[in-house]
């Protein structure tokens, strides 16, 4: 337990010190830690605290770590300079060129991790190249706009846009330091030459980390079924890796030994030496090594051991998202699931248990792995997956089959091209299934619940107090019967006052948090809307997740305004997860390649599209929406998109899209437009839109702006000052999260 105390103490300084904004206290808090627990040695009482004491006296490493490695990039940041660097990871497309990971800095000056962002010219660097370009620095420690720990957490500390042309110096034939990167890209070659795309993205990620060839609906279906971990490289692919290889080594002869170290550390380089692939690797070999040194091996010592290398290394690791994750899943696993399922199978007839072990041992380590992680989850992304344990005990076979084969076909496909061809199209099988079951069962519509939504939270809380009950009650025959029951009949609970409280609701809009975009559910007695489904943050998933939350995949009707991405470009994975009635939409750019893939998945699910080319009027429940034909002066799409105005007994909300303000003077002359009690501001909160007139016309006492981080200003201060000096109240997404408004 030594160990595991001061582990502990080196994670609370960790989580304090890079969390808490003011550093000045670090070095004295971790020097006072020091001489504190050293006052302590004399001591017999308390050794745990004095251990915690010596872990916390880490923060001197973590100012120590600001010194050596992040005072270099500071000097660099918001500066033009010539940056010369070598490239230390294949590039990665971006939707404007390519980002590409390089160690660099300023000639004869420190080189720190950096990601450069270049033209498509720089797609065909390779690990072990040089790049020198004059290029702008920028702080790592920011996305969209926000402070943000991402980066640094992953040793990332400088971001560099680059001008002008880059030059290139091609790296050496062969470098030791770079040929597990370059033999990852090999195998990624390999395998886009022996399957088809999707079964390729799978694969790639699988065997190498890589998951840009997984298309965003796929990697929302397996999160959303709690599969997400099976594309992250972890404990269960290297758990297959020495599984595999343990059948044809002998971990007991000092040469099968040594080779299996070898392959071990060779996969975790090759694969990016994510946190929980090295955890993993060191957690395998000191397993593996233990027994022949005449030592017993204890999990839980050697995973904190994990966790202090990973800390050395970069103490900001501690804030990475899939380090927590990771960690906390192994912990769960440790102390709950393999007691768990020792004492589930001691349950069972003994001719049962053979044939039962491999079933019971996945569905505790499932459960296992969620104690601790879905707080997280919940924290990180307001969600979790309730499919999780079922999902993964139906898939568990596939998962080792698509791995082992996949890196069998890939060996014998460089070797013998038809022989891993035939191969490769027997691995495919158990890969379309896995494929398969994902987004069949992403359509269920509790395969995850939002806990921000209906009585889920208060769930999530009651089951959390039956686990801590059950683990503190005394006694040894303790059965878990009664406390998974009043688990579940809650949960059918929870979800049936979710469902009754939105078929409740006679008129409600929530204006969803999509990002730079726009996705609203609009909702009266049961009946739902959805008006655009678009937005820079998941729109299709978070609108289809929203929806689901709430006991059904059924829409009624789904509006679009216009066809531009972040007003329709999630409607696709809309389609894929949720059953939609009918579609209204602009007769409008009928050469949109969206519009086109939209009409093309409509066609194919039956669902009928209606053009609104005149006003049109429709009952949503006990509320009515008006549906404006596009102003025919407009030219561009934003000009000719719809107007929704939505109401109730006197109560309107008015949604004008991406409606310019002449367009929007022009509406209100049109139709003598009511006061509407809210008023989505258009475009995102554009200067050019939620003009004046539209403002005098309508004269809403709310305003609710859909806004993301963007580089086009948005909300523009122009447009919140007419806003004010109208007199309405400004809701903002960025800022509240998700919007909802109700009638009285």
């Amino acid at each position: 337990m030594t160990l595991v105390w001061f582990t502990a103490g080196v994670v609370l300084a960790g989580l304090l010190g890079v969390y808490l904004p003011w550093s000045a206290w670090l070095l004295p808090a971790g020097l006072g830690c020091l001489a504190l627990g050293l006052g302590l040695m004399g001591l017999k009482r308390w050794p745990a605290a004095r251990r915690v004491l010596f872990g916390a006296a880490a923060l001197v490493w973590l100012v120590g770590y600001g010194a050596v490695m992040e005072a270099p990039a500071q000097a660099m940041e918001y500066r033009t300079l010539r940056l010369e660097g070598v490239v230390t990871q294949w590039p990665e497309e971006t939707d404007y060129g390519v980002r590409v990971p390089v160690k660099a800095g300023e000639e004869g000056g420190r080189k720190v991790p950096t990601l450069f962002y270049g033209d498509e010219r720089l797609a065909g660097l390779r690990p072990g190249d040089k790049l020198s370009s004059v290029a702008y620095c920028t702080p790592a420690d920011k996305v969209r706009g926000r402070e943000s720990l991402y980066y640094p957490a992953k040793g990332v500390l400088l971001k560099a846009k680059g001008y002008g042309e880059a030059a290139v110096t091609p790296g050496p034939a062969f470098s030791l330091r770079y040929a597990p990167a370059i033999l990852a890209g090999k195998i990624r070659q390999e395998i886009s030459r022996l399957y088809p795309p999707e079964e390729a993205g799978f694969l790639c990620a699988l065997l190498t980390g890589e998951k840009a060839g997984l298309d965003e609906g796929t990697q929302n279906h397996l999160n959303r079924v709690g599969l997400g971990h099976v594309v992250v490289v972890s404990g269960l692919h290297v758990s297959c890796l020495v599984g595999f290889l343990t059948l044809f080594l002998d971990p007991k002869k000092k040469g099968s030994l040594a080779a299996l170290l070898v392959v071990l550390a060779l996969f975790c380089l090759m694969t990016g030496s994510g946190p929980g692939t090295v955890r993993a690797t060191i957690l395998c070999a000191l397993a593996l090594v233990a027994p022949r040194l005449g030592r017993d091996y204890h999990p839980l010592t050697g995973l904190c051991f994990a966790l202090l290398v990973l800390l050395a290394v970069n103490p900001y690791a501690v804030a990475n998202a899939g380090l927590q994750f990771s960690f906390l899943a192994t912990l769960g696993i440790l102390l709950f699931g393999r007691r768990w399922s020792r004492g589930w199978l001691e349950k069972l007839p003994k001719a049962w248990r053979r044939w039962a072990k491999p079933l019971v041992g996945v569905a505790a380590i499932s459960l296992g792995a969620m104690v601790f992680t879905v707080p997280l989850s919940a924290l990180y992304f307001g969600r979790f997956s309730l499919l999780a344990p079922l999902s993964n005990l139906l898939t568990a076979w596939s998962v080792t089959l698509a791995f082992v084969g996949g890196a069998a076909s890939v060996a014998v496909g460089a070797v013998c091209p038809p022989l891993g061809q035939g191969l490769a199209a027997l691995v495919g099988l158990p890969i379309r299934f896995f494929l398969w079951y994902a987004e069949k069962a992403s359509r269920l519509s509790l395969a995850a619940v939002e806990l921000g939504q209906g009585y889920y939270a208060l769930w999530a809380l009651f089951v959390y107090g039956l686990v801590v009950l059950y683990l503190l009650a005394p006694g040894k025959g303790k059965r878990p019967i009664l406390p998974v029951c009043a688990g579940v009949a809650t949960l059918c609970l929870s979800a049936l006052l979710t469902a009754q409280t939105a078929a409740r609701e006679d008129l409600a809009l929530t204006v969803l948090d999509v990002g730079q975009g726009q996705s609203i559910v609009v909702q009266s007695a049961g009946v739902r809307a959805l008006i655009d489904c678009g937005g820079s943050l998941d729109p299709g998933d978070r609108a289809a997740t929203y929806l689901q939350s709430q006991g059904r995949s059924t829409l009624d009707l789904l509006i679009l305004t216009h066809f531009h991405e972040d007003h329709a470009g999630g409607v696709p994975e809309l389609l894929d997860r949720v059953k939609v009635g009918a579609i209204a939409m602009p007769d409008i750019d009928r050469d949109s390649p969206l519009r086109q893939a939209i009409e093309a998945k409509a066609a194919q699910q039956g669902i009928p599209i209606y053009s609104i080319t005149e006003n049109t009027r429709a009952e949503l429940g006990q509320a009515q929406l008006t549906l404006y034909r596009p102003v025919e002066s407009g030219k561009d799409s934003n000009e000719k998109c719809l107007s929704v105005l939505c109401a109730k007994d006197g109560w309107e909300t008015l949604i004008t899209g991406d409606m310019p303000a002449e367009e929007e003077t022009l509406l209100a002359a049109r139709e003598d437009l009511p006061h509407a009690e809210v008023l989505v501001a258009g475009h995102h909160g554009s200067k050019y839109a939620t003009g004046e007139k539209l403002l005098a016309a309508v004269t809403p006492e709310s305003v609710v702006i859909s806004v993301g981080y963007n580089s086009y200003g948005h909300p523009a201060p122009e447009t919140l000052a007419r806003i004010q000096e109208a007199g309405a109240e400004v809701y903002r997404t960025d800022w509240h999260g998700g919007v909802t408004v109700r009638a009285p």
